[in-house]
């Protein structure tokens, strides 16, 4: 009894997980656009917390807080974005392999503005991201890459 009551547990967070991710993928790119959808995506990952055991989660979280650095008052900026970037690399630290994860920190390095000098593994994880893309299984977050590298990547 205990053994199906721990799968069906696991099966039930596991699909949480797995919808929260689907639906943050759609508002990450939607957060760049405006400073309302900035803080509506932020509202879908304030609660992750930063002790957060899935990189992905962590690392939009901290991609959430970069983006509304963006529109703080000038001296506020570099704070909130460094708080919003140790994220991230918490995120990768505790998961190096994760693809998503490392995608999100790609899109903060090529667009942060370079006074901030987060720009130094941009090349590593689009070599590490491309060199994952034909055994990543989740279709939906192969058309993010896909949809990332053509529209975006430098």
């Amino acid at each position: 009894m205990k053994a199906i009551l721990f799968i069906f547990t696991t099966l039930f967070f596991s699909f949480q997980i797995f919808g929260q991710t689907a639906e943050l993928r759609k508002s990450y790119k939607e957060a760049t656009k405006s400073e309302a959808s900035a803080k509506a995506f932020y509202e879908k990952v304030k609660n992750v917390s930063d002790s957060d055991s899935n990189a992905a989660l962590l690392a939009y979280k901290g991609a959430g807080k970069t983006l509304l650095a963006r529109y703080e008052p000038l001296l506020d900026r570099k704070d909130k974005v460094k708080a919003g970037i140790n994220l991230v690399e918490k995120a990768i630290q505790n998961e190096p392999d994760n693809v998503e994860a490392r995608l999100v920190r790609l899109s903060i390095q090529e667009n942060l503005p370079k006074m901030f000098k987060y720009n130094g593994e941009i090349e590593s994880d689009k070599k590490f991201i491309q060199s994952k893309l034909n055994s990543i299984k989740d279709e939906d977050l192969v058309k993010m890459i896909n949809g990332y590298f053509a529209e975006f990547s430098k």
